[in-house]
């Protein structure tokens, strides 16, 4: 009698049997390339990856370090790329590859100039080889040097040193006169005297101690800025000169700076909410893109949400380009009104961001810039 049930076993044993031998074979060839890969692959190693330079001398100039690499896998290694933190850290590689076994360098170069106190920045290496990127350090101490004559004042004008042509007083406000001295040097082997002779507005006044000044000697400018007398707000800048017995340029043209806000004393929470308030509805308008020589014109609408009159005190554009209009300047409690800016964009090219400062009587925001933006096709 014929055994149907043996005969789907015999079937099933032997099929089971070819499943598990490709299964086998399979897992072999996969097992082998992964060996192969492993035996193929470039490694790098760096076997030291930080250095630390201790204490450096400012004044010494640039020091290099050498950090040494080796390609211990079975395939050709290269460097693709060697990028440092700053611009005070340059790295020098070698770009041909490097052989199974082989050793490569890389030198890190640090210059301390300008860069005194403790230090620490980073190479980052990328190459072909596992791991693809590597990271090196390089840190230390820099003693900063001794200033020059020439460090501290730059600004030359004949034999006599100052730190640079602009006298600068930052912020001042209109509460009072403002003094602020200034050092310089006479560099030469003669003494200096200066005349009587000054050329200044009456808002400034100058005084030099000493007017005699020995060789190879400091002497201070001292800088009274009156800003009431000035009357106007924001950035200025205002020549003066001075006046020397030298050969050769006798006469220091040098300019004060300063940017000048309206003075406001102390106000209660009381006063303050009476106080007038200069609210814009738009404070930036972009004209989009627009043909050179086009005189572009938008209106900025503005209010007193306050109580007390406004006043706008002055307005400010930051070029000759642009022009401004305001019918009223005395705004009651609630009031509206206008500033029409006018762009004239002739002799301009591409993107352009212009500004004008509107300063007021408003304690809590006296300037208010308006910002006009375009982009000029030539």
């Amino acid at each position: 009698m014929f055994n149907f049930a043996l005969l789907i076993k015999n079937e099933f044993m032997k099929n089971n049997h070819l499943l598990r031998n490709t299964i086998s074979i399979v897992f072999a060839f996969f097992f082998h390339n992964f060996i192969f890969a492993q035996q193929n692959e470039n490694k790098i190693i760096f076997p030291e990856e930080s250095y630390n330079f201790g204490t450096l001398q400012e004044s010494d100039g640039e020091v290099q370090h050498t950090f040494k690499f080796v390609n211990v896998g079975s395939d050709s290694l290269k460097l693709v790329d060697v990028q440092s933190s700053c611009g005070c850290t340059t790295p020098y590689w070698e770009k041909t590859a490097l052989l199974p076994g082989d050793t490569g360098h890389i030198v890190v170069a640090f210059n301390p100039l300008n860069k005194p106190g403790g230090f620490e920045k980073t190479v980052t290496v990328t190459s072909n080889g596992t791991p693809p990127i590597s990271l090196l350090t390089i840190s230390g101490f820099v003693e900063p040097r001794s200033l020059t004559i020439e460090d501290k004042l730059p600004f030359a004008i004949g034999d006599l040193r100052f730190k640079s042509q602009y006298l600068n007083f930052g912020t001042i406000t209109t509460e009072k006169p403002v003094q602020k001295s200034f050092a310089f040097f006479n560099q030469s082997e003669d003494t200096i005297s200066f005349l009587e002779r000054q050329v200044a507005g009456d808002f400034i006044q100058l005084q030099l101690s000493p007017k005699v000044v020995p060789p190879k000697s400091y002497g201070q400018l001292m800088v009274t800025y009156i800003t009431k007398k000035r009357n106007d707000f924001g950035f200025l800048n205002d020549q003066i000169m001075l006046f020397t017995d030298e050969d050769k340029d006798h006469y220091k043209a040098l300019s004060i700076i300063a940017t000048v806000m309206e003075y406001f004393p102390p106000m209660t929470e009381r006063e303050l909410a009476r106080a007038p308030r200069l609210q814009v509805e738009e404070d930036t308008y972009d004209f989009g893109h627009v043909n050179v020589g086009e005189v572009l014109t938008h209106s900025f609408l503005i209010q007193n949400t306050g109580k007390d009159k406004l006043n706008i005190r002055k307005m400010k554009p930051t070029c000759n380009c642009l022009q401004t209009e305001l019918k009223e300047r005395d705004f009651k409690g609630g009031s509206t009104g206008e500033i029409k800016v006018t762009f004239d964009t002739a002799g301009t090219g591409g993107s352009q961001v212009k500004r004008v400062t509107v300063f007021s009587n408003d304690p809590r925001k006296p300037a208010k810039d308006l910002i006009l933006k375009a982009y000029v096709r030539e």
